[in-house]
């Protein structure tokens, strides 16, 4: 009996033993990993803020300049206005991917071989909270790949198009609406939509707009603006068409780009439409254009 005993308390030394060491080596482990996860948050915070320090001489020029009649030509504002958009702000998003789109062959037609669709957006504060992720969708035109795919992660999305016939629910959360942007028969204006559906004292992370030209025109940005729509909006993702405006055009366009710099817009991304292709004045007039409001990493 003592000896079985004894192998018993072995055992049971052995096993406290090795139970201790598996303990402190995970407690060990975990420490290391923390610290090299503060570490890193640390090193990436810096790396942010050397970009924001970047971006500081690119919005200070554009909120200084000067836009009042005779200060700019019809040209310069259009150089000002296409080389800002080209070169997006770093420092704003963290997270910026890429989601949607198909492989389009409209050679035949025309137009040339390229991906059309697909849409960037910021991650960062919808990683965070994806529950509470709210998306307007406006020219959807049979093409929802975008929409399912923050429809998985947990978005509410609200789509619209009057173009196209589709049934009003898709997917867990998403919702369509036979109706257009603007202020044309069978639309509405941003601000109304957003009061309809309740969310006048809500945040849009995402607004997605490619309403071929409409953006422009009544009921359009300057409604927007002017409105005050955009004030409860994180991202803005438009797809411009700019291929009718020329010289003094671009004035007023101008104009928008600061008021929205004014709200906090940053752009973060910019992407010309290859299956369009440029113009011809060599310039890519059909744009995709990703606004940010720079309220994250500040």
């Amino acid at each position: 009996m003592s000896g079985l005993f004894s192998q018993q308390l072995v055992y049971t030394i052995l096993l406290t033993a090795g139970g201790i060491f598996i303990y402190l080596s995970f407690i060990g482990g975990f420490s290391s990993y923390q610290g090299q996860l503060n570490k890193d948050i640390k090193d990436f915070g810096g790396m942010m803020n050397s970009f924001r320090e970047k971006d500081v001489s690119a919005v200070s020029e554009l909120l200084s300049l000067d836009l009042s009649p005779g200060q700019l030509t019809g040209e310069e504002a259009m150089l000002k206005f296409y080389s800002t958009l080209a070169f997006p702000l770093q420092g704003v998003c963290r997270v910026l991917k890429r989601i949607g789109g198909f492989w389009l062959n409209y050679q035949k037609a025309g137009f040339n071989i390229q991906v059309d669709g697909d849409k960037f957006i910021c991650m960062d504060r919808i990683s965070l909270e994806p529950s509470s992720c709210i998306i307007y969708s406006f020219g959807v035109n049979h093409d929802w790949t975008f929409e399912d795919h923050m429809d998985h992660m947990g978005c509410s999305i609200y789509a619209y198009d009057h173009t196209i016939d589709a049934p009003a629910v898709r997917g867990k959360n998403i919702q369509f609406f036979k109706l257009g942007l603007g202020t044309q028969e069978n639309m509405n204006t941003l601000d109304n939509i957003i009061q309809d559906n309740g969310h006048s004292g809500a945040t849009i992370e995402y607004l997605k707009v490619d309403i071929e030209g409409h953006e422009l025109g009544p009921g359009g940005l300057q409604h927007w603006l002017t409105t005050g729509a955009l004030k409860q909006v994180n991202q803005l993702a438009i797809e411009l068409h700019l291929p009718t405006l020329e010289g003094e055009n671009y004035l007023p366009l101008l104009q928008i780009l600061q008021d929205l710099y004014k709200l906090n817009f940053r752009v973060i991304s910019h992407e010309v439409n290859m299956v369009m292709g440029p113009g011809r004045d060599s310039l890519y007039n059909f744009v995709e254009v990703v606004f940010m409001k720079d309220n994250m990493w500040a």
